[in-house]
C-alpha cells in the first residue's frame, strides 16, 4: 500500500502513515470472509481463517494505530520525523526570528493573520505555521515569517524556535487539532504559555488538562463584547465594565453558561464538563412543594441551585432555604440536566 501511495508523488513518510491507517480492517471485510468460510474445504479455511484473525486484530488495535501512526512511520523508516524541505537560510524569513524572543502562531487563517497584524503593530515578532501551501506562499512573498507544516510536529516546532518563544497561540477552531499541538508543545517545553481558540466551551476541560494556559471560546467572547458595549451605552463607567468583563473571564465564563435550552434543542455531549443550564418550573395546585420550604425540597435529593423564585410578577434572587413555596410560584433552577429533571419531579410529586 505504501508503494502505491508513493507512486503518486507523496514522500515515504506520508506513504507509510497512509498505509498504516488503511491497514485497519472493517465489518465489510469480516462479512466477506464469513461467506467464504461457508466453503468447508481445507484449502479455503487455511487461507480465510488467518485473514479473519488479521482483520479482527487490526480492528482491536485501531485506536493505537490511529493515535500513533506518526511514531510508527518514523520507526519503520528509522527517521526522527518527516523531512521538511527548508529554504536556504538567506531566503528564510523565519531563521533569524526563531533565534530571538517571538510568538508562535499555529494557523495563519483570518484569525492568525489578525493576531499577527496586532503583534506587529505593538512591536512583537512572530512565526506562523500553516498547512495551506497557497496561503504560505502568498504570505512568504509578502515578507511574513510563515512556514509550511504540521503545527504538532516536534521537529517543526524546534525549527520555528519553540525554545525562544514567549507564547504559543493556537488559532484552529477544532479542539482535536488543538489537543495534538498542545501535547507536542508540552513535550518539548512545559513553561511556555499556550493560548487556544475554540468555537465554544466544548473540550475546555480537556484542553486545560492537556496544558493550555488559556482557552478563549469565540461564542462567549462575542457575548462579552456585546455586554461591554451595552454597558457603556448605558453610561456605566469604563472601569466597572472592565471589572465585570474580567470577573466573567476569571470565572471561566460561568455566568454565560446559565442559559435556558429549548425543549427541542439537541442534547449536549454527556462527556462535556460544562452541561449546567437554567430551568423554570411552575408550582401547580396540589404539588408536593406547596407550603414546603426550599430546604425541605433539597432534603429530598434536589441537587440543584435555586437561583430565583418569581411570585406575583416579582422575581426574588437567591431565595433563602427557609422560604416556603406557594401555588403558582415560578422556581428557577440551575444544574445538570439530569439533576434538573429530578428536582422538578421532587417539586411536583415529592
Amino acid at each position: 500500500m505504501a508503494t502505491i501511495v508513493r507512486v503518486y508523488g507523496l514522500p515515504w513518510f506520508k506513504a507509510v502513515r497512509a498505509a498504516i491507517v488503511l491497514s485497519i480492517g472493517g465489518e465489510f471485510g469480516i462479512a466477506l470472509l464469513t461467506i467464504l468460510l461457508q466453503d468447508t474445504t481445507p484449502a479455503t479455511s487455511g487461507v480465510v481463517q488467518p485473514l479473519f484473525v488479521a482483520i479482527v486484530l487490526s480492528m482491536v488495535t485501531s485506536p493505537f494505530l490511529l493515535r500513533n501512526n506518526r511514531w510508527l512511520a518514523r520507526s519503520v523508516l528509522r527517521e526522527r520525523g518527516p523531512l521538511h524541505a527548508a529554504p536556504p537560510p538567506d531566503e528564510d524569513p523565519t531563521a533569524d526570528v526563531a533565534r530571538r524572543e517571538h510568538v508562535i502562531l499555529c494557523g495563519f487563517g483570518r484569525v492568525g493573520q489578525n493576531i499577527a497584524r496586532v503583534l506587529e503593530s505593538q512591536g512583537f515578532e512572530y512565526i506562523a505555521m500553516d498547512l495551506d501551501p497557497a496561503r504560505v506562499r502568498n504570505a512568504r512573498q509578502g515578507g511574513d515569517p510563515v512556514v509550511y507544516g504540521d503545527s504538532s510536529d516536534d521537529e517543526l516546532l524546534r525549527q520555528v524556535g519553540l525554545e525562544n518563544a514567549s507564547a504559543v497561540v493556537i488559532t484552529f477552531a477544532s479542539p482535536a487539532t488543538s489537543l495534538g499541538i498542545i501535547r507536542s508543545v508540552r513535550l518539548l517545553r512545559s513553561d511556555v504559555p499556550i493560548l487556544v481558540r475554540t468555537q465554544d466551551d466544548t473540550g475546555l476541560k480537556e484542553l486545560t488538562e492537556a496544558g493550555a494556559t488559556e482557552v478563549v471560546p469565540e461564542t462567549f467572547e462575542a457575548s462579552l463584547m456585546l455586554v461591554s458595549h451595552t454597558l457603556m451605552l448605558l453610561n456605566v463607567p469604563v472601569s466597572r465594565v472592565v471589572r465585570t468583563v474580567g470577573a466573567i473571564r476569571n470565572n471561566r465564563y460561568s455566568t454565560l453558561r446559565n442559559i435556558f435550552r429549548r425543549d427541542d434543542a439537541l442534547p449536549i455531549d454527556d462527556a462535556h464538563a460544562f452541561r449546567e443550564e437554567l430551568k423554570s418550573v411552575v408550582v401547580p395546585p396540589g404539588a408536593w412543594a406547596v407550603g414546603r420550604s426550599i430546604g425541605e425540597v433539597r432534603q429530598r435529593g434536589a441537587e440543584v441551585s435555586f437561583t430565583g423564585v418569581r411570585r406575583q410578577g416579582i422575581l426574588g434572587r437567591e431565595p433563602a432555604a427557609e422560604m416556603r413555596l406557594r401555588e403558582g410560584d415560578v422556581v428557577v433552577l440551575y444544574g445538570l440536566p439530569e439533576a434538573l429533571e429530578h428536582a422538578e419531579a421532587v417539586l411536583l410529586a415529592g
